[in-house]
């Protein structure tokens, strides 16, 4: 093989570029073999015959051709690009890299080189690097959309939230039509603490994508944690929003059930794994009544870890549906004949409300994820307790109809490792230390003023705040403002990034006499975290579901006395505790054992309470229950 005649070989690759421009790649592939059976260097021929086997997906043997065309083609840039892309496709990262430091070498303002050169770094998690190749893509090309992006992804790496953003912002003016931008701002101004200007952000971009249900569910979610905003106001945007849910596919629900099946349950959730879903799940699934439960879980989660691991093992059928369709996962939902489906994301990210939506199960129900009404008319029931939705007092927020557990509305479940309680750090310290935990979104300006004036009351006392957002500098820098504004000097207050490890974060709970909660958006795993490590909790009761989990929480615990019923009273409680040290002792010593003896953590009692409720769903439906 070697030489043929030049017209027959042009003639097969006026064949072969034929096939290939129509995307018939396979025959492509056969029309280049050809060619290069007759003239096996042909540079025509093997580029041809690369391309094809680049878009057939074949890049393993795609990567030799490239490199016998490099002595042809020495000079190409296409051509060291393409092969750099099929050695990090084919797993050869560091090849790759090389292959690119290579042409940068000979041509340094390469824009797809800087580019490719950077995602790699980045996807590799060396972002000094990475920010080094998008910073010299920038000088070449000021508003390249993707440098910009991905700089303010390695700023977040950074935790220079603030530098980010005006990054996201800038990609943003250039390219208005991404909704992952619009996302990506609003979660990071929700992430400091601009609560408002995430809201005013949330509506402006809407305007813009008015169908987009992401965007919807992230305005619906925020409006949880402003304060000031009506109740009624948000019970009639959550239903307003809710009809974009609204689906054309109907799914018929089951009349009835079988009286010899057992009731199958549907779980559905992008949180089975180490998140606050599943410390009060986790038991449920563990203490389910197998015999006359069959237990679904419909994961779309992006993580897996050793929770992950745990849950799957209780359940008695696991689906991973992290990239499958709502219209997939409603027909696998009617296929494995689910007669209580439960949402346990409600309006959080990356929901499956629509799903809900086309009714895909006789009875539906939102529990758990979620401190709000779905606003979905095909939301059946919403489950609770009397602490967070007193009789008579949130029904007409609700498009759902509250069905109250009778003690609690779940039951935690500590982490697998956590420390020994301490004894009060004020013993040791000589001043009392507060504390909040609580993910900083849900702090907002009212609530510092309002811890500022217990500072003040309490002479020498330290405030301790934790959370992911006061890695940035920005944050730290005007949260010491807003406290310098009400007259509390920064020595007071301690801040800290998240800890390592769920055992590390408890272990912090020993630098804290007394816990603060948020308001208007409670906490709920913090709370139960903080009581178990014997560090007494001061909440405000509000009048919505969002601001009473920690009525419900303490209460169940047997610490009344820890609710405020207005600002004031908050202040007043929590300085005569901090002054009341004998008290402080006592709850340390004993509130992790008055929690194990509650209904908090009386795993099998609340699992069977679950179960009854979903019994009484069906009952009330109408469906037939099945015999127990």
């Amino acid at each position: 093989m070697g030489s043929s005649d030049p017209s027959q070989t042009k003639a097969k690759l006026a064949f072969a570029d034929h096939a290939f421009d129509i995307g018939n790649f396979s025959d492509a592939y056969g029309q280049y073999c050809s060619v290069l059976s007759m003239s096996y260097d042909d540079p025509e021929g093997l580029i041809g015959k690369a391309l094809s086997l680049y878009h057939l997906g074949r890049y393993t043997e795609a990567i030799p051709v490239l490199e016998q065309l490099l002595p042809l083609m020495p000079d190409s840039e296409q051509l060291l690009l393409l092969l750099a892309e099929l050695l990090e496709r084919t797993g050869e990262a560091a090849e790759a890299e090389a292959l690119l430091k290579t042409l940068l070498t000979r041509v340094p303002g390469n824009i797809e080189a800087l580019s490719r050169l950077g995602r790699l770094r980045f996807e590799k998690g060396n972002y000094s690097d990475a920010r080094e190749s998008f910073v010299a893509l920038m000088h070449r090309e000021p508003e390249n959309t993707d440098a910009l992006m991905y700089l303010g992804h390695i700023l977040l790496k950074y935790q220079q939230f603030h530098d980010a953003l005006a990054y996201f912002k800038k990609a943003y003016l250039l390219n208005p039509a991404s909704v992952q931008l619009c996302e990506q701002i609003a979660w990071l101004l929700r992430l400091i603490g601009a609560h408002h200007e995430a809201l005013a952000w949330y509506k402006n971009v809407l305007a813009d994508h008015p169908r987009h249900t992401g965007l919807a569910s992230g305005y619906l979610f925020q409006l949880n944690f402003c304060h000031g905003v009506v109740p009624e106001f948000i019970a009639t945007e959550h239903r307003r929003m809710a009809s974009l849910y609204c689906s054309e596919m109907e799914i018929c629900p089951n009349g009835s059930i079988n009286n010899t099946d057992k009731i199958r349950i549907g779980y559905v959730s992008g949180d089975f794994h180490t998140h606050s879903v599943s410390y009060f799940m986790e038991s449920i699934l563990r203490y389910h009544d197998h015999n006359n439960f069959k237990v679904f879980c419909y994961s779309f989660g992006p993580m897996n870890d050793d929770t992950t691991g745990r849950l799957k093992s209780l359940a008695s059928r696991w689906h991973d549906v992290s990239k499958e369709s709502p219209a997939w996962l409603a027909e696998r939902i009617k296929g494995d004949g689910i007669h209580v489906l439960v949402d346990l994301t409600g309006h959080t990210a990356d929901n499956r409300l629509g799903v809900f939506a086309a009714r895909s199960a006789p009875v539906q129900v939102s529990w758990l994820g979620y401190p709000n009404t779905t606003g979905l008319d095909s939301m059946d029931y919403y489950i609770t307790d009397n602490a967070c939705d007193p009789v008579g007092m949130t029904e007409h927020l609700y498009s759902e109809k509250l069905w109250r557990l009778p003690r609690v509305f779940s039951c935690y479940l500590p982490p697998v490792e956590f420390p020994a309680v301490t004894l009060s750090p004020f013993k040791a310290n000589g001043y009392i230390t507060f504390g909040s935990f609580n993910n900083f979104a849900k702090v907002t300006s009212e609530q510092i003023s309002l811890w500022a004036r217990i500072l003040r009351r309490v002479p020498g006392s330290r405030l301790y705040l934790k959370s992911m957002a006061l890695g940035d500098n920005s944050v730290r820098h005007h949260v010491l403002s807003r406290f310098a504004a009400e007259g509390v000097d920064a020595e007071r207050i301690v801040m800290r990034v998240v800890t390592a490890t769920p055992l590390e974060h408890l272990q912090e709970y020993s630098k804290v006499d007394i816990a603060f909660d948020t308001f208007p958006y409670h906490g709920t795993t913090t709370t139960c975290e903080a009581l178990w490590m014997g560090t007494p909790v001061i909440t405000l009761c509000g009048e919505t579901h969002v601001s009473r989990v920690g009525v419900s929480l303490l209460q169940t615990v047997g610490c009344p006395e820890l609710i405020a019923r207005t600002a004031d009273d908050y202040v007043e409680k929590v300085v005569e505790l901090a002054f009341d040290s004998g008290r402080l002792e006592y709850l340390r010593e004993e509130l992790r054992g008055m929690m194990a003896l509650s209904a908090l953590m009386d795993w099998p009692g609340v699992t069977r309470e679950l179960e009854e409720a979903f019994e009484g769903m069906l009952r009330e439906k109408s469906i037939v229950k099945v015999s127990t």
